[in-house]
Order: C-alpha cells, then structure tokens, then sequence
C-alpha cells in the first residue's frame, strides 16, 4: 500500500476548510490508479466437445406417434469462434483498465430423427436441460 504524506502542501489550501483532507486521499488514489498494471480476463476456450455423433451403417428406426429418441448427426460444418474485446475503466481515478476477451462458437449440422416424414418435433433436449427453440432454422 502507497502512502502518500503531503506535510509540505500550499497554503492556500487552508483557505477552504476541509480541502486538505481531501487532496490527500485524492492524489493517493490517482497516483495508485497510474502504477496498478492494466487487467486482462480471458473467457473460457473450447477444448473438447461432446456431440451426437453419426456412425455409418447405425439403423434407422421407425417412428409411430410420439417417442423421445436421440438423432443422428449426417451434416455438420467446422465450428467457427468469434471473439469479442471490451474494455472499460482507465480514466481519471478510476482505476486500471480492464479487457475482456469472451469467446462465442456457432456450428450448423443436419440431424436425422426417423424414417419418413414427421409431423413435427415437441421438445428438444441439449445437456440435459429443455432447449428454446424461438429463432432456431
């Protein structure tokens, strides 16, 4: 912790009562703020991924009324990471700049569930938990 002594300030600043008080803790903060190095957070990277995968000559099941069953990737592209950099702080006191690095990845695959046609898909399923299928093509 930097401690900062200003015994030898002006004397103008007995004029304003009170404005010795706060030029101290001021100047400390600035002089503090100028020396902390700059904060750098990393998202979390994609290392493995467990997905459906697809096995060349698997059986194909037929499907009467409504069943829960799991698909079979046929379809898929290499994934694709966007990376988004925000920064914020570094002003005037404030404090050292802090730089976030979040990682987003997007796929597109083509499952197949059955047989045939179907009428429609009820719920989807992604890691054990309901998916939200508003704005999914």
């Amino acid at each position: 912790m930097i401690r900062l002594n200003l015994t030898a300030t002006p004397q103008w600043l007995d004029l304003v009562p009170g404005l010795r008080l706060l030029v101290g803790p001021l100047t400390t903060a600035l002089i503090v703020s100028s020396l902390a190095p700059a904060q750098r957070i990393e998202g979390a990277r994609l290392d493995s991924l467990r997905i459906t995968s697809s096995t060349e000559g698997a059986v194909i099941p037929r499907l009467f009324g409504r069943m829960r069953i799991g698909g079979n990737i046929i379809w898929d592209t290499d994934f694709r990471e966007e990376v988004n950099t925000t920064g914020q702080g570094g002003g005037k006191g404030s404090g050292p700049k802090v730089t976030t690095t979040e990682y987003l990845y997007f796929a597109s695959f083509a499952v197949a569930l059955c047989e045939g046609e179907i009428t429609g898909i009820g719920r989807v399923w992604a890691d054990g938990k309901p998916m939200d299928m508003t704005g999914v093509t």
